[in-house]
């Protein structure tokens, strides 16, 4: 039975029960923690009926006294028909909305939130970049005409604007679930129209053989270079000699005939982990939390492929990333130094890693493999997008036309 007596500092300190009931006051009691002794009022909420537990302080901190006062108000207001806690809840409701109640806030705190840190990282800089002028200004006084200046004054072509405006879009829709917007600005200003069917850039099979000619003189390089220390140093007799290189020098041969011949984006490429290769079914597993649309796939790799990753794992002693950085042993951010000596060495300046995915793609057009299945490989939300390949096959412009002779 919990003892019924007034609850005072004295009593407090006399008292050895685990929770102490104020005989005046109905529901304040003191109930006793691991942390400490705590005062509540126990209450049936008018609002919703459940029993609820109102905190009131922790002894020590507050003394008895200024707990009864503050019992004794809440229990007036539940007389009225209110709720303390939700009354409680809503100011700290409303002291939060008003912190974030700016662009630059919110992007710091509620859209973090909901959102992953891969996408919010890339978003926020994104909007930072572009939308200096708004981030210190209320979200509700953000007006659509505002956005559209920006857009109309956008030097990039429109595929690059509407991506961009998709950040905002998604940021300004979050504050919305925070009810921190009645509706997005940006819903109101309209998307540029885009070519559809601008040229999508990838590999012809004569710069495919330039690149992987390329790679292969690079490799060369290396291992004659390591040959010339390693004779050096015997030369010397230093013990602390290096081995030759494997089939490989360095990462960048695997990842170029990955890319190639599994369509793999850059993100999902440096997220690969060893476990994903099942080598009895020779397939590749995206894992969705690695892809850009979350969603898992496999890709069947071809003899290349297999073998060079299978090869790549067995000298490496890799077990986590296959592709971990050599420096920090962690996810690679980019290739960025030995990529941009490939493309002086290969002759194709312009090339960037993910033209490899789009010649994948492509190749598999110009054989005539179906877009679902195209679409399955390369991870598409929709068949759109996948359809954009079409356009890089004349070949298929060519005989369609000429069917049209063969059928008189």
């Amino acid at each position: 039975m919990i003892n019924k007596i007034k609850i005072t500092d004295s009593a407090i300190k006399k008292s050895t029960d685990d929770k102490i009931r104020d005989s005046e006051i109905r529901g304040f009691v003191l109930i006793t923690r691991k942390t400490g002794k705590f005062f509540y009022l126990e209450y049936q909420s008018p609002v919703d009926d459940k029993y609820k537990k109102h905190p009131l302080g922790k002894w020590g901190e507050i003394p008895a006294s200024i707990a009864r006062e503050s019992a004794l108000i809440a229990t007036g207001k539940i007389a009225k028909g209110e709720d303390p806690q939700q009354e409680k809840r809503e100011k700290r409701d409303k002291v939060k909305k008003h912190e974030m109640s700016t662009l630059r806030n919110f992007l710091k705190t509620g859209y973090r939130e909901v959102t992953p840190k891969k996408t919010a990282d890339k978003a926020i800089k994104t909007i930072e970049l572009h939308f200096a002028n708004l981030l210190d200004k209320p979200m509700h006084k953000i007006l659509p005409v505002e956005i559209k200046k920006w857009q109309n004054q956008y030097p990039g072509k429109a595929s690059g604007a509407n991506r961009i405006l998709n950040d905002l879009q998604g940021a300004l829709t979050k504050a919305v679930l925070f009810q921190l917007l009645d509706a997005s600005p940006v819903k109101q200003v309209k998307k540029l129209k885009e070519d559809k069917s601008q040229e999508i850039k990838y590999l012809t099979k004569e710069e495919e053989h330039l690149l992987l000619a390329a790679v292969d003189s690079r490799q060369e390089e290396h291992r004659a270079k390591r040959l010339r220390y390693i004779t050096h140093c015997k030369q010397r007799k230093n013990l602390d000699v290096l081995e030759p290189h494997g089939t490989f020098t360095d990462y960048l041969k695997p990842i170029v005939i990955t890319v190639l011949n599994t369509g793999l984006r850059p993100g999902e490429l440096f997220n690969l982990r060893v476990s994903a290769i099942n080598k009895e079914a020779r397939l590749l597993t995206v894992v969705g939390d690695g892809s850009k649309t979350g969603q898992t796939r496999q890709i069947f790799l071809n003899d290349l492929v297999f073998n060079t990753l299978t090869t790549w794992i067995q000298e490496t002693g890799h077990t986590g990333l296959v592709f971990p950085s050599s420096k920090t042993g962690g996810r690679l951010d980019n290739i960025s130094t030995a990529w941009n000596s490939l493309r002086t060495h290969s002759g194709l300046p312009e090339i960037i890693l993910y033209n490899l995915r789009h010649t994948f793609a492509t190749r598999l057009v110009h054989n005539r493999v179906d877009l679902v299945t195209i679409k399955e490989l390369m991870g598409h939300e929709s068949l759109d997008i996948t359809a954009k390949y079409l356009h890089t096959s004349n070949n298929l412009k060519i005989n369609a036309v000429a069917s049209l002779i063969d059928e008189k």
